[in-house]
């Protein structure tokens, strides 16, 4: 299968339709936290735009291919004495699953997000089940910080939480 070339950019308001319709997907919902709407629809994709477009921190960035929006990589910054911390969250349409675009979009997306804050450290909690989501992170450079059992409770049951860390200064060398 010929990987498909992305680019990586700010959300914009046309992007509504292509963003329902891609992000209304269980498989997708499954691995998020459950504030991601499900079924998603069109006024959810609207009020995510909304809020992606008004951020003074640049922190949301959309994956296009083809012309259309079909992914998003999010940085959530810490507060208080995690203020240097951020979390950080993907998700990928299913048409483009297992062609490495995740990777390269997430180490593009950190370069961009590092470059224009002082956040110095980014980590990622990954649900046991998401084997590919973990290789991801660890083809980008983070490793594993620990294993959270029985962290989250999602879809009725609760789950063990993996949880990855990279630091600016070990990004930068690689």
């Amino acid at each position: 299968m010929k990987k498909c070339s992305f680019r990586l950019r700010t959300w914009q308001e046309s992007d509504v339709s292509s963003l329902a319709q891609y992000l209304n997907n269980r498989k997708i919902w499954d691995n998020c936290r459950d504030r991601l709407p499900y079924p998603y629809t069109e006024e959810d994709a609207q009020s995510f735009i909304e809020y992606a477009m008004s951020q003074q921190e640049s922190c949301e960035y959309c994956i296009e291919i083809n012309g259309e929006a079909v992914g998003n990589i999010g940085f959530m910054r810490g507060t208080d004495v995690e203020r240097y911390n951020a979390e950080t969250g993907y998700w990928l349409a299913e048409p483009f699953w297992n062609q490495g675009i995740a990777s390269e979009a997430l180490r593009e997306a950190l370069r961009r997000y590092w470059a224009a804050t002082d956040v110095v450290r980014v980590f990622a909690n990954v649900y046991e089940s998401n084997i590919a989501s973990m290789r991801v992170l660890e083809k980008v450079g983070f490793r594993k910080a620990g294993i959270l059992r029985k962290a989250c409770f999602k879809n009725s049951r609760f789950v063990d939480v993996h949880s990855f860390e990279l630091l600016k200064e070990d990004f930068m060398k690689s």
